[in-house]
């Protein structure tokens, strides 16, 4: 790769005014605020519509509010914006609205003047996210029947050895009291999962034990494959969105490696961004994180030689989400088959274990 065209004066040197941590630093937060990836969604949704079209704040919360969006939220918001006078990003730093990277990068994306397009991103991010985590709880359905059969009804069945309940003279007064019993025991353990799902569902965009939990599963060879390419992605389409919004490449990167939540890019980005100041390319600068596929390097370099990084993030951004979700279907598809298997091994070895212990003799 050639020697990229920035000097090292351009590394950035940045002011309080122009650092969007800074930025955000500045402001005193004053609440937190429960959003879900839908209410994101909507909200980011409605915001890159009514700026588009070129309406002001006061009239985008007044849509917002007709959508029935939380009544507490849209009321701070009014008072940070028309009252205090705070800049958008401000106002979201206040009272703690989307998570800390989506405020970095409205709060650059409205002093550049690309707030629509950010905004659009940005809900686009968030309702893929969501949309996956459906999948997931969808594509969880067989197994969780296959385990309610399996280690509940059969067990119960067996429980009471399924040969001398054949040949007992209540035949059928035993068995009517197992199927309760198992569809008791069956409807408590769906209710714990959809509990369970709701809650995870349900779950805020800025949830900080998530992101730990995340850090620590893609640290895993194998399963973790869906997640890491999702994080491939994430870091494209941050890359992509914060250059777009008037960041330099090395706020970019910080932002790009904070999105992504991977451990193999965030404990690098920093050698990146000390090339970046060295005066290296942008490509250059990755290669020293060695998390990051050559594909990405590749295009990421061919996007600076032409002129079309934008384009090129872009692309590799869908592509790796097309990767994570062909990855995940290849495994949950694995998974079902191994517990449908598993089941079936399971309940034989249950009758074997049952017919084992009766004396013919």
């Amino acid at each position: 790769m050639a020697r990229g065209h920035r000097s090292q004066h351009d590394a950035p040197e940045l002011s309080a005014s122009q650092d969007p941590h800074a930025k955000e630093r500045a402001v005193v937060r004053e609440g937190s605020t429960f959003m879900t990836d839908p209410q994101a969604e909507q909200f980011c949704q409605t915001f890159a519509d009514g700026l588009e079209s070129g309406i002001g704040y006061a009239r985008i919360l007044d849509i917002l509010a007709r959508q029935d969006f939380d009544k507490k939220t849209i009321g701070r918001l009014r008072e940070a914006l028309l009252e205090r006078g705070d800049l958008l990003g401000e106002a979201l730093a206040r009272y703690g609205l989307l998570d800390p990277n989506a405020r970095k990068l409205i709060l650059v994306a409205e002093e550049q003047g690309v707030l629509p397009e950010s905004f659009a991103q940005l809900g686009r991010i968030y309702g893929k996210r969501y949309a996956r985590k459906k999948a997931f709880a969808a594509s969880l359905i067989e197994p969780l029947i296959l385990i309610a059969l399996g280690l509940i009804v059969f067990r119960n069945i067996i429980g009471g050895n399924i040969v001398k309940l054949a040949f007992s003279r209540d035949t059928n007064e035993r068995i009517i009291d197992i199927l309760i019993m198992s569809g008791i025991e069956s409807a408590m353990f769906a209710l714990a999962c959809f509990v369970v799902f709701f809650l995870w569902l349900n779950l805020p965009v800025d949830f900080a034990p998530r992101d730990l939990f995340s850090r620590i599963w893609m640290r895993m060879p194998v399963v973790s494959d869906p997640g890491r390419h999702y994080s491939v992605a994430l870091f494209c389409r941050y890359l992509q969105q914060s250059i777009d919004s008037g960041m330099t490449v090395y706020q970019g990167i910080e932002l790009a490696a904070e999105a992504s939540n991977h451990p193999g890019i965030l404990d690098h980005y920093q050698k990146a961004q000390k090339r970046i100041e060295d005066g290296y390319s942008l490509a250059e600068a990755l290669n020293t994180i060695r998390t990051l596929p050559v594909e990405v390097l590749e295009n990421v370099d061919i996007g600076e030689e032409s002129g079309r990084l934008d384009e090129r993030l872009t692309f590799l951004a869908q592509r790796y989400e097309d990767k994570a979700n062909e990855s995940f279907k290849n495994r949950m598809s694995a998974y079902t088959w191994i517990l449908r298997y598993g089941i079936i091994v399971l309940v034989i070895s249950m009758v074997l274990m049952s017919i084992s212990e009766l004396d013919f003799l």
